[in-house]
């Protein structure tokens, strides 16, 4: 036998596999006829080796053969596709997948990755949609606009471009650098670790995290906003960037941890650890009827060095109105010497507004209180001392 001849076959072989694996295929349903679809429609089927929906030319003008495992897949041949309803048949696995233009959507059977992450990129005024399950790791440069029903990989994954990506689930420890990131928690709460970085946002309008031990990283320039009635509980809260919170949205954050940004809207913020806010970063308080705000709670301690900012905007200042701003009987709070309160003037930890001598906020208590007559504040202020000489006793 001739080996030099076999090792040669062999490696023309396996280098022909490698090129094969890693070409790029583009999608096109309708031949040697230039483009990809049919009066801008592409609808087919996507399996392994029967129909015959896919090109190595660009601008779709030469035949079509089956799919290639392995490949980067392009949508779509040439530029004429506005719409195409896809349906994989049989798992099929690429490099890469890229959608040029048009509105691409993607369900039956999964996509999955040849052993590492997959790079999916969504060109600016196009769309894909992942209507399917699928078992892979991504990278994500999405400039237009992204949905995935779920993403199982359990990876490092990260998303660029400046469009907007929607998930209904991913397992990931997801870095998000560029644009939007949309987590809606529809298919289970998975992701486990989120770091936002400049210029990005974390969006999540229902539970994503599944477990107390899930780490949120809001970097400088980042923001991570909690959609409206979320309540969601994580292990680890840094960075100095920006939380949103909309009506009726809680965070629970557990460890010892620091917080050095700035926290806006109408968030609740707990904790069973505890949570410090460093001089740098700013709490907003929606102040609405009496009684109606968002508040700081929990079963720990916080250590509170920042800004407090009480948006009146909305509030009813009716006199005898108050607000716990501070859960005094859940949480042990310690007011650093850097605390202040925007827009009010601090006597021995107590804050009167500059604008209304009636409404003041009171360390002692936690509470923001609008006086019933000015004949009432001495009054009021001797039992926030006594209340302040209770609390030193119990410590």
């Amino acid at each position: 036998m001739n080996h030099f001849k076999l090792f040669a076959t062999l490696g023309t072989t396996m280098i022909v596999a490698a090129i094969a694996q890693g070409q790029s295929l583009y999608w096109d349903i309708n031949g040697a006829t230039a483009g990809g679809g049919t009066a801008g429609n592409a609808d087919g089927i996507w399996d392994a080796a029967t129909t015959t929906n896919w090109t190595t030319d660009s601008a779709g003008t030469s035949a079509t053969s089956a799919y290639t495992a392995g490949s980067d897949v392009v949508f779509s041949a040439g530029s004429d596709v506005t719409t195409a309803n896809i349906t994989v048949s049989g798992t099929q696995t690429v490099s890469s997948v890229t959608v040029e233009e048009g509105s691409i959507a993607i369900s039956g059977s999964a996509i999955d990755d040849i052993g590492s992450n997959i790079l999916i990129s969504v060109a600016s005024g196009a769309s894909l949609s992942l209507n399917n399950d699928g078992p892979y790791n991504a990278d994500f440069n999405i400039e237009g606009t992204f949905y995935a029903n779920t993403i199982r990989g359990g990876s490092t994954m990260a998303k660029s471009g400046a469009g907007t990506a929607t998930f209904d689930r991913m397992d990931a420890y997801l870095t998000i650098n560029d644009g939007k990131v949309i987590y809606t928690g529809l298919n289970g709460a998975k992701i486990k670790s989120a770091t936002i970085n400049s210029g990005a946002t974390f969006e999540i309008t229902g539970n994503t995290f599944d477990g107390t031990g899930r780490s949120v990283a809001v970097n400088t320039g980042g923001t991570f906003e909690m959609g409206a009635g979320v309540s969601q509980t994580i292990g680890s809260l840094s960075g100095a960037g920006s939380i949103i919170g909309n009506t009726g949205s809680a965070l629970t954050v557990g460890g010892t941890r620091t917080f050095n940004g700035d926290i806006s809207g109408e968030l609740n913020l707990n904790t069973t650890g505890t949570l410090t806010l460093s001089d740098t970063s700013s709490m907003e308080f929606t102040i609405d009827g009496d009684g109606i705000n968002n508040s700081l709670s929990g079963t720990g301690a916080m250590n509170l060095n920042g800004d407090f900012n009480f948006n009146l905007t909305s509030a009813d200042l009716t006199a005898g109105n108050s607000w716990q701003i501070v859960d005094i009987g859940s949480i042990s709070s310690i007011y650093g010497a850097t605390f202040s309160v925007v827009d009010f003037t601090n006597d021995s930890g107590v804050w009167t507004n500059n604008s209304n001598s009636d409404l003041i906020f009171s360390q002692t208590s936690g509470a923001l209180t609008v006086i019933p007559e000015p004949s009432t504040l001495s009054l009021i202020l001797g039992f926030a001392g006594l209340a302040f000489l209770t609390l030193r006793k119990r410590s």
